[in-house]
Order: structure tokens, then C-alpha cells, then sequence
């Protein structure tokens, strides 16, 4: 019989996080973490043997291998106390950003204004433009085809602000939306890359 005293003990959680791959860049839900991994939402295509970076909190992406694939999630080793510290911050309440580069515009007081994303949320977003904003001031974000309407600086500083939504997206309208602007497209349509993540081994960056 199978002795689980000695398996590492998993803590639940539910937590929003984001996985990179060969493939992209992709929004999964945190499951459970150990001190040796964690669990996962599958990615498409996930498959043992994988070599991934995934992030959930404020200490930035960790590098691991895909173990297993079942039920539409999967497990990722990680080296011991990477993952889990004991600390209670280790789930802070800010959104996971996902590091993707695109094109967008912005309407202040009437007037286009080019923007380009730095990194997205299901919260909000970093933007760099010309434009010199403040922070209070409302703008509208349109990403795509998907019009963000009474959005707010909430800072600005070296050409560079955040953007919070007037309302959170909904995770499922989030991973689709992250999806969309992975795939490549015609030249009138923003087209989103990985950005700013440290190189898998035996990936192209």
C-alpha cells in the first residue's frame, strides 16, 4: 500500500496565474502548491515532459517541467521551498500580470491617442504613449475589439501609466481575449508576443 505520510502536504487555493510555453502565453487557475509543485488548469496541449514558466505572485515566473496531465489540469516540479516559503504573503491580492507586447489606442477627451501595452490583467493594464496623463483621469482602452469605457490612471510617470478597468473581466472573457491577440493576424489588427521572460532552454526568444 502507498504511504502518503511522506508525500509533500498541498495547499488549495484558487488563484489566477499565467503559464508560458513554446506555444505562448497562457491564463490558467492555480490549484494547489507543495513544496516540490504545484497543479495547474491545462494548457493547450500540455504533455508530460513539458519545460514551462508559470507565474502566480509578485516573486516573477519559476521554470518547471509538466509531470502529469489529468482531468484538465497538470502537475509542475519545482525545486524544494521555491514554491511555498511559509510565508502568509505568498498569495498577495493583486492580479497576475501577463507580460504580453501590443498595439492599442486610447481616447482622451475625444482624441485618439496611440498606446502600446506592456502587460494585462483582467484588472487593468500598463501602457506607454507620448500622451502625458494624471492620474484620476478617465480614458477609454480599446484592445482589439474590445472597448475598456471609463477606465482610470491611476499613475503616470516616464511616458509609462497604469490603467484600471471600470470592472474586472471575467476569467474565461480574459483567456479568450489573451488568446485572440496571440494569433496572428492581418496587418490592421494588434498581434501580441511574450515579453520581458527569461528564455526556456532550447526555446527562441
Amino acid at each position: 500500500m502507498l504511504n502518503r505520510r511522506h508525500e509533500p502536504r498541498a495547499t488549495s487555493t484558487f488563484k489566477s496565474a499565467y503559464v508560458r510555453t513554446q506555444s505562448g502565453l497562457f491564463y490558467v487557475t492555480l490549484r494547489n502548491v507543495s513544496d516540490s509543485g504545484v497543479c495547474l488548469d491545462a494548457y493547450p496541449g500540455a504533455a508530460e515532459g513539458d519545460e514551462i514558466q508559470y507565474c502566480f505572485d509578485s516573486a516573477g515566473p519559476r521554470t518547471g517541467v509538466v509531470k502529469w496531465v489529468k482531468d484538465g489540469r497538470f502537475g509542475v516540479s519545482a525545486e524544494p521551498d521555491s514554491v511555498v516559503n511559509g510565508s502568509p504573503q505568498i498569495f498577495p491580492p493583486r492580479s497576475v500580470r501577463l507580460p504580453l507586447s501590443f498595439s492599442a489606442h486610447l481616447f482622451v477627451n475625444g482624441h485618439r491617442e496611440d498606446a502600446t501595452i506592456s502587460n494585462l490583467s483582467i484588472r487593468g493594464a500598463c501602457i506607454s504613449s507620448p500622451y502625458e496623463f494624471r492620474a484620476g483621469q478617465l480614458v477609454s482602452l480599446k484592445i482589439a475589439d474590445r472597448c475598456f469605457e471609463l477606465a482610470t490612471i491611476r499613475w503616470a510617470r516616464q511616458g509609462c501609466a497604469g490603467v484600471r478597468f471600470a470592472e474586472p473581466m471575467h476569467p474565461g472573457e480574459f483567456r479568450n481575449l489573451v488568446e485572440r491577440l496571440q494569433q496572428p493576424q492581418d496587418h490592421s489588427r494588434p498581434h501580441a508576443s511574450p515579453a520581458q521572460l527569461p528564455a526556456l532552454s532550447g526555446m527562441s526568444t
